[in-house]
């Protein structure tokens, strides 16, 4: 498994493209701006891509989800309680920026525990809600995407509507800090960190 990071959008969000190496297929993880650095890496890693996994429904994790949508009809992956987000400015937080953004509907929802097999990879789907509803994180491998649920040494604003403190907190605990402590955890803004770093320096956690 090969991990390309792209930072994307006018907050500089993390773009995941999550490849196989052993058959050239992959999947984007919140595709949230700037279509056209996620197509360049797609193109240069010559990914055919199989799906399209959304953490949570902000428009800073979706903003470039039309075009990578058209450009390769896979399908868009997303939990149920955060799929109403993908057509609504106002949940997605498009109108707070002053602007509209209406996603293309998900194909499929996932929700806690459903495994998925897509390009020849498997991933596990975590329920962690706090940052909104219906956030999750997606385990492959050694490897977590963790969308704002955790980031390095912090957590996700929970002053959102639909965020809560006490849900973000308790999701972290029993979802994330019981995996193996050398699983990376790939957050949706700022440096890649370890789920044991996160239990010894993350203050929010102590």
């Amino acid at each position: 498994m090969k991990i390309k990071s792209v930072e994307v959008g006018p907050i500089g969000t993390n773009c995941y493209i999550v490849i196989n190496e052993n058959n050239g297929q992959g999947v984007v993880v919140d595709p949230g701006g700037s279509a056209n650095r996620i197509v360049e890496v797609l193109q240069r890693e010559k990914v055919e891509v199989k799906g399209i996994f959304l953490t949570h429904g902000h428009m800073d994790h979706i903003g470039a989800l039309a075009e990578i949508k058209e450009l390769t009809q896979a399908p868009i992956y997303i939990s149920k309680a955060d799929e109403p987000m993908l057509a609504n400015p106002e949940s997605n937080l498009a109108a707070f920026m002053g602007t509209e953004l209406h996603c293309p509907p998900a194909d499929k929802n996932y929700g806690q525990g459903d495994e998925i097999e897509l390009a020849g990879m498997k991933f596990k789907i975590l329920a962690t809600p706090g940052h909104t509803p219906g956030g999750v994180c997606i385990v492959c491998e050694n490897a977590v995407f963790c969308g704002d649920t955790v980031f390095c040494e912090s957590i996700g604003r929970t002053d959102f509507p639909g965020g809560s403190y006490s849900q973000i907190i308790e999701s972290i605990k029993n979802k994330i800090l019981v995996l193996p402590q050398e699983t990376t955890l790939y957050p949706g803004h700022g440096p890649s960190t370890s789920v044991d770093w996160e239990k010894r320096r993350n203050p929010f956690l102590q």
